[in-house]
């Protein structure tokens, strides 16, 4: 019986874990404490898990996926819009990286993941679409980039407190590849992960040991 309201007791904590992290925790690029990057990924993971277990999911609710675009142009847009056009990038540089990095990136992934699951898609593999989509921009990948999209010289280190936090400090060049690619192979697993196959059986769909 309570994998029926599963879905909505993620999307309340999800939304409580949000709040938190919005109105009680630091807005800037550095990771202060290991727990705060924790009850960041909490509350993540609780918005996915809402999504994935979203009990209707057919092509006719489309027009929820009009809620995530109206957060997008009605706020998180034009913020960042402004310290570009303010000239205020600098002067506001955490509050400039909490906007990319905390609300508009995570919110392109939920939605993706919303996308899918509303047009058919199973809890699995949404589950799938959106934790790939977080270890791609923790994978370092992201910034690798950044030196080579724009016109900027490589450096010889790289300092990201999202890498740091597993390296103790900032790492080489060469060793932020290595580490990126390192993921490669835990974004394919992930990918291969029969997870419909558990959800099945945790919520009594499947037997245990038969087939999907």
């Amino acid at each position: 019986m309570w994998a029926r309201h599963l879905w909505w007791i993620a999307l309340a904590v999800g939304g409580a874990g949000a709040a938190f992290v919005w109105l009680a925790t630091p807005h800037g690029r550095e990771i202060e404490a290991v727990w705060e990057l924790g009850v960041k990924l909490v509350a993540f993971a609780c918005l996915c898990a809402a999504i994935a277990f979203f009990p209707w999911s057919f092509p006719r609710l489309h027009w929820l996926l009009y809620v995530p675009f109206v957060f997008f142009t009605g706020y998180v847009i034009p913020r960042i819009s402004y310290f570009y056009y303010g000239d205020v990038a600098r002067a506001e540089g955490d509050s400039f990286y909490t906007h990319v990095y905390l609300l508009l990136y995570p919110g392109i992934v939920l939605t993706v993941a919303a996308a899918y699951r509303l047009g058919g898609g199973s809890p699995g593999s949404c589950l799938k679409i959106a934790v790939n989509g977080i270890v791609i921009v923790f994978s370092g990948f992201l910034d690798l980039m950044w030196f080579l999209v724009n016109p900027v010289e490589l450096p010889a280190v790289i300092d990201a407190p999202h890498i740091s936090i597993f390296t103790g400090g900032p790492i080489s060049y060469g060793a932020t590849v290595l580490f990126t690619l390192v993921h490669i192979p835990v974004i394919i697993a992930l990918g291969a992960l029969p997870l419909d196959r558990w959800i099945d059986r945790l919520l009594g769909v499947a037997p245990v040991g038969g087939p999907k």
